[in-house]
């Protein structure tokens, strides 16, 4: 699933803070060398992003980093 896949029951501002955690989450885990399963481990990052904004978390930094312990060793 792609973010830009999601009905609009995001506002266009909460939708761009979860891209860029999203990003930031992807190339933090890139650059730790240890993905086994890059799309999955990019599935899991958009999952734990859209379900953590789904109950209203709005920092992308905290955003990035519980997707990134999710994802961790994907």
């Amino acid at each position: 699933m792609r973010l830009e896949e999601l009905p609009n029951i995001y506002k266009a501002e909460t939708l761009s803070l979860m891209g860029r955690a999203l990003e930031q989450a992807w190339q933090e885990l890139k650059s730790k060398g240890e993905l086994k399963d890059e799309d999955g481990a990019k599935r899991k990052l958009t999952r734990t992003i859209v379900a953590l904004a789904s109950v209203g978390e709005t920092d992308s930094r905290k955003l990035k980093n519980f997707a990134v312990n999710a994802t961790a060793g994907r």
